[in-house]
């Protein structure tokens, strides 16, 4: 799957496919939110989830860049 098929896909659909074919990369505890990476294909989805109440603050889609760096420091560390 391309990110522009990924896309392409109403919301919902794109939150199953991550539940049901992707995989949980990392969580990062920051206090009131947590963000959560998740990776497709290729594809990278981090939510920020408020801690309270569960629920979902925002949404970025990439395939690499920047958005990567907390959490290759995360994963060096577990290894």
């Amino acid at each position: 799957m391309t990110l522009y098929d990924f896309l392409m896909l109403k919301e919902q659909v794109q939150t199953a496919t991550l539940v049901i074919k992707g995989e949980h990369i990392a969580t990062l505890n920051n206090g009131a939110t947590k963000y959560m990476l998740f990776a497709l294909e290729g594809i990278f989805v981090e939510y920020e989830v408020e801690q309270w109440t569960n629920k979902i603050v925002s949404r970025s889609i990439f395939c690499s860049g920047t958005q990567l760096d907390k959490y290759v420091k995360i994963t060096a560390r577990s290894i």
